[in-house]
């Protein structure tokens, strides 16, 4: 396992810099006033340890007082920004392609968090997950995230295609800034939801979309690979994600999950650890959005979703929900 899962990547470090000091804040500074030293964190494959990070996007939002510089930082990035995963974007053959190639890359380009995608009827959910960055980091990722997103809806639709993205998903409360307003304002926000994400047209999303070259893109997501293994290497807790979705029916063993890895249960346990995670807090993360999709989007009863989650007694399935949510599974229907 290599330590570098764990940080964050600083491939956007000098377009951050920029917006910045458009709002009149240096990041130099910044990073001075916390006793480091950016150029520290502007070489090439330098990674910002996540502890680090999260201290500096607390000091821009309260002592320098930025509104929302995740937005800011999202709306200022365009696909050339990104380098092969970039590229690839661009080339996808489809507005479901790039969600799942988003999906696929995501742990590359901001460490802890993962999508979850919901086919249901007519739309798609595509949740963003994230149960590591806590108050303004977690904000700031969503909101780099949500807006990258909307300047790739708007490119996509500039060319000529139909307009994907039909909803905005946030856990927290609404922005009040202008910039923010102005990024979402021609999509239906909803905040203080369970899980944040976007709502997509499924019709729409599954269209072929205007100038993709396949070529390029096979090509781009070769590059991606490499660099998925550079910086994450063989992960267990990859693997482990991987089992507990496709394989793993009623509630997860760990016996069974140990067999599955080939592994003891306290190699699991050991090597998890080192991954900072755990089987539980895998398994725990996979009921959720489990119970959040059979609630919240296919509408199934309580009763139901408690039967398909493997919960014996209906009255653990409400406890754990409300771990989870903070509500009770009665509040999603």
């Amino acid at each position: 396992m290599k330590s570098t899962t764990h940080d964050v990547p600083t491939f956007y470090i000098m377009q951050f810099s920029n917006v910045l000091a458009k709002q009149g804040v240096c990041l130099s500074e910044c990073f001075t006033e916390l006793g480091l030293n950016m150029s520290d964190y502007t070489s090439l494959n330098v990674r910002v340890p996540a502890p680090v990070f999260r201290r500096l996007i607390t000091h821009i939002v309260t002592q320098k007082n930025v509104c929302s510089p995740g937005m800011l930082l999202g709306s200022a990035l365009q696909p050339i920004h990104h380098g092969s995963f970039g590229l690839a974007v661009m080339n996808c053959n489809s507005g479901m392609g790039i969600i799942r190639l988003v999906q696929r890359f995501i742990n590359v380009l901001i460490p802890y968090v993962s999508l979850n995608v919901i086919e249901h009827e007519n739309l798609i959910t595509v949740n963003v997950i994230d149960r590591f960055w806590k108050d303004e980091t977690h904000c700031f990722f969503i909101d780099v995230l949500t807006a990258a997103f909307i300047n790739l809806h708007n490119g996509i639709t500039q060319a000529g295609n139909p307009p994907i993205i039909k909803g905005l998903l946030f856990d927290y409360s609404k922005h009040t800034d202008e910039t923010s307003k102005d990024i979402t304002a021609n999509f239906d926000c909803k905040f203080q939801q369970p899980l944040c994400g976007v709502i997509v047209d499924a019709e729409n999303a599954n269209r072929p979309l205007i100038g993709s070259d396949p070529v390029s893109y096979q090509y781009a997501v070769q590059l991606c690979e490499a660099d998925k293994e550079r910086i994450i290497g063989n992960s267990l807790s990859h693997k482990l994600k991987r089992y507990l979705e496709n394989e793993c029916h009623g509630m997860p063993i760990l016996d069974d999950a140990a067999s599955a890895m080939n592994m003891s249960k306290r190699t699991l346990h050991r090597q998890l650890e080192a991954e900072h995670t755990s089987f539980k807090k895998e398994r725990d993360t996979f009921l959720m959005l489990r119970a959040y999709e059979l609630l919240h989007i296919k509408r199934l009863s309580v009763q139901q979703t408690a039967d398909i989650l493997g919960y014996a007694d209906p009255s653990n399935f409400r406890r754990a929900f409300i771990k989870w949510f903070g509500s009770t599974p009665s509040s999603f229907q």
